[in-house]
């Protein structure tokens, strides 16, 4: 009788790469060092890497800002004119 041994499959992240070839994309990896074995396999020299938990909450963040920028300058314009 043959039975299969159980293996442990490592948990992946999820990682956003931006290549120096100016590509962006996401990958999956068990961590750092699979993942840059894989970009050079597959011909790619990364640029920056960030989980993508990381990355989305960076983007997050820049837009939360440019919206309080944007609700501002309305603010401020709606000053200018009625000072005007």
């Amino acid at each position: 009788m043959m039975t299969l041994a159980k293996t442990a499959v490592a948990p992946q992240t999820e990682y956003m790469v931006i290549t120096t070839c100016g590509r962006h994309f996401g990958r999956h990896a068990e961590d750092m060092d699979v993942l840059f074995r894989d970009l050079h396999f597959d011909g790619y020299k990364a640029k920056e890497v960030h989980p993508m938990t990381e990355y989305q909450a960076e983007i997050e963040a820049k837009e939360q800002q440019e919206l309080e920028m944007h609700e501002f300058r309305i603010e401020l314009e709606r000053e200018l004119k009625e000072s005007a």
